[in-house]
């Protein structure tokens, strides 16, 4: 009896790009894969691989979508020049620049909902993803979403896989809030940054997480407003470290130097995915051996007691 396994795709914005280049390897490797679970950006490469199992098909797509994306001005590419450490940054003009990026963004954010309008937020999300129901993937899918109204956990099983995808990646004060039948939905990653605990509840006996999330930086206190920032970040890592622990593997790309909002290289992330997925590989062959052979093993007791069963009913 072959084990049920399960892929965690977990949340790193445009680090989740490395999802793509693990999925290729497993592919290549012929490692099955029964279900797919995933957070933020980990939801929405997970989705659609879900809905036709080919990475390189998505890697193609993706790398075609965000080339013509960032093309045009957005406040993404904002974002992106706000967050990256670049050399030519240093100096007071430099600084000058980024403490007025950064002014900006606090105002708008603190009279809207989030800095990226609703209709930008779905022109982002929506051409790549199928107008389907998540229960209609050829593989079985689920995300994670935060609830900020009822302070739940979500986790999307059925209903639209864009409304799904999009709850799951909506990054609080960047993305707005996507609202689903009453919830006021945020970014998964706020509950489950790699969703292992998903894939567990989604019935898999192997769940391989990939975690794509970023390095923990040097704190430096500045103002009451970084301290609240960084103890809510420090809640969410260890959290995560609770939560990935029940993992049965866990994939690192060395991704996590990158800005989460630079989506300029989408090749190098599937690489890191790929080289990471590949130095595992082993390992996952190895615990899915142990694993058929422990539900080989449970069948045959189970049908051995029924055989003694049978035998003391009809005394033989």
């Amino acid at each position: 009896m072959e084990p049920k396994i399960c892929l965690a795709l977990g949340g790193g914005a445009a680090r989740g790009l490395a999802h793509l280049g693990v999925l290729k390897v497993l592919e290549d490797a012929k490692i099955p894969i029964h279900m797919i679970s995933g957070t933020s950006l980990g939801a929405m490469m997970g989705g659609l691989y879900a809905t036709y199992p080919d990475a390189v098909y998505w890697m193609d797509r993706t790398e075609e979508f965000i080339n013509n994306f960032i093309s045009g001005k957005t406040r993404l590419d904002f974002l992106r020049k706000i967050e990256q450490r670049d050399l030519n940054d240093r100096g007071f003009f430099g600084d000058m620049a980024t403490l007025i990026r950064k002014s900006f963004f606090w105002g708008v954010t603190a009279t809207s909902s989030a800095f990226i309008g609703e209709e930008e937020y779905r022109n982002f999300m929506y051409p790549l993803i199928p107008d389907i129901s998540v229960d209609q993937t050829k593989i079985p899918f689920s995300c994670v979403a935060t609830d900020i109204r009822n302070g739940k956990r979500i986790m999307y099983t059925k209903g639209s896989l864009r409304t799904a995808i999009s709850a799951s990646c909506a990054l609080p004060g960047i993305f707005p809030p996507v609202r689903d039948n009453g919830m006021v939905l945020v970014d998964g990653g706020w509950v489950e940054r790699v969703p292992i605990l998903c894939g567990r509840e989604m019935g898999a006996d192997i769940v391989i997480g990939v975690d794509v999330s970023g390095a923990v930086e040097k704190f430096e206190v500045e103002s009451g407003l970084d301290i609240i920032l960084r103890a809510d970040a420090v809640t969410r890592i260890y959290l995560n470290d609770i939560l990935a622990s029940k993992a049965d593997l866990l994939i690192h790309p060395a991704v996590e130097t990158t800005c989460w909002a630079d989506f300029s290289n989408p090749k190098e992330m599937y690489k890191q995915g790929e080289i990471a997925a590949s130095e595992k590989l082993k390992q996952i062959q190895d615990i899915i051996r142990r694993a058929t052979l422990q539900k080989k093993t449970f069948a045959d007791q189970v049908r051995s007691l029924t055989d003694r069963i049978i035998d003391a009913l009809i005394g033989r």
